[in-house]
């Protein structure tokens, strides 16, 4: 969520940049327009009035196509919507283990990452760090990897491990001696088909969006309420909340660029 956010800004400040340059490009563009199409008209002997019609009309049709471009939001930004609203939903489906004692820590910075954890949990059962993903498809393992729909997820799953390690080391490194913690990765499926509705992959837990609260909650008890409570603490020091906005040493211009690129 607070990556989209962040690229979101970044794209509405770029287009901040360039728009007294397109202003006035669109108005040299639809002058020159307005002005061809009258004299066109004009060559083909038409009344003043229709002239008018259609030099006003060339204008407005290039003004419309330069608002069009201005306006319209890059594809790599509208799929980071779609990911952000899907991660809303999984927040939502998280919302009631509250009521039993659990804590939702959302969009959870890394030390020393550029990567974020979408939702952090901790409670009872343990500590959970949860990402969203938003292909379709039905999950499926095969001897060449793991594939929602056509697209493999090995990689995917690889990270989402990694991100489950390291708020591990973190957190532990932060706890009393003698702390016993694993922090289980999850990835919650905003649209995919979970076969059995779970699969575990590389210690990596498989689950629908709609399935994980349940599964948390059915996890059996290993923590006191103290130990949640030390630990939520650790966990709001040690990965603090992720930072909406970007580098403010970078030119706005270049940072969406090398965004897009990736």
């Amino acid at each position: 969520m607070a990556e989209y956010q962040r690229r979101r800004q970044l794209y509405a400040a770029e287009r901040g940049d360039r728009s007294r340059r397109v202003a006035v490009v669109a108005a040299v563009g639809a002058a020159g327009a307005g002005a061809l199409a009258g004299f066109l008209c004009g060559l083909g002997g038409l009344p003043a009035a229709r002239v008018a019609q259609a030099a006003v009309l060339g204008a407005l049709v290039v003004l419309g196509a330069f608002a069009i471009r201005y306006y319209r939001v890059p594809p790599e930004i509208e799929a980071w919507r779609l990911d952000a609203e899907a991660e809303r939903r999984t927040a939502r489906s998280l919302d009631r283990l509250g009521r039993a004692g659990y804590t939702v820590l959302h969009d959870r910075q890394l030390a020393d990452s550029a990567g974020n954890i979408d939702h952090l949990v901790i409670g009872p059962s343990g500590a959970w760090v949860i990402e969203t993903d938003t292909h379709g498809g039905p999950i499926r393992q095969n001897p060449a990897g793991v594939w929602a729909g056509k697209v493999p997820l090995r990689a995917m799953l690889g990270l989402v491990a990694w991100m489950g390690e390291e708020a591990t080391s973190q957190l532990v490194a932060e706890l009393p001696a003698g702390w016993q913690l694993e922090a289980q990765s999850v990835v919650a499926f905003a649209r995919a088909e979970v076969p059995d509705g779970l699969a575990l992959v590389d210690g990596v837990l498989l689950l629908p969006v709609a399935g994980v609260a349940d599964y948390i909650l059915a996890a059996g008890v290993v923590l006191r309420p103290i130990d949640v409570a030390l630990l939520v603490d650790v966990a709001q020091r040690v990965l603090p909340g992720y930072e909406v906005a970007g580098p403010q040493a970078w030119p706005t211009r270049s940072r969406l660029r090398g965004m897009l690129r990736r």
